[in-house]
């Protein structure tokens, strides 16, 4: 019964951790940035947008903490898994293709937010500017990609529970 009670809340904070980053990036891209541009100007659109990006900042970093040290817990107690670096089985190979897409994830998230946000930042002190338009298109275009895969890694992992099923 332990047992039963350490492995479902282990895995709630791994799911809680997963509608945290990927809902907030759904939600960012999806609903709250063209909301944004339908109804404020370019100055206070962006200083919202960088209000509510230095929030998700903690959630994402704080939901990928969680992920790393839950998915490796969870995977301990997977029945599919037969060990670091071992692939003979379905649900190990669909392992190794998802933890690679979330490595681009995580890539994809510290930079957009330590690299990219502080630049647009800067330039966006000094008012509306060709490079500033093209930061932030490149800040959309990298939201895009990881939404994108974070769909990619929630797909994998409906077929990684579809396998462990029908093992």
């Amino acid at each position: 019964m332990t047992h039963l009670i350490l492995l479902t809340v282990i895995n709630w904070l791994h799911l809680f951790a997963t509608v945290a980053w990927i809902g907030g990036m759904t939600t960012n891209l999806l609903v709250l940035l063209p909301s944004i541009r339908e109804a404020l100007e370019p100055a206070v659109m962006g200083k919202l947008m960088g209000a509510v990006l230095k929030r998700f900042r903690i959630v994402t970093y704080i939901s990928i903490v969680v992920l790393i040290v839950t998915g490796a817990a969870m995977t301990k107690f997977n029945a599919s898994y037969m060990g670091l670096a071992q692939f003979g089985n379905l649900w190990s190979i669909v392992a190794l293709i998802k933890h690679i897409v979330i490595v681009v994830m995580i890539i994809i998230a510290i930079y957009a937010f330590e690299g990219l946000a502080r630049k647009v930042s800067k330039l966006a002190v000094k008012g509306p500017s060709p490079d500033l338009a093209a930061l932030q298109k490149k800040q959309i275009m990298l939201a895009s990609i990881g939404y994108i895969l974070g769909v990619i890694v929630l797909l994998l992992t409906g077929l990684m529970t579809a396998i462990s099923a029908t093992s």
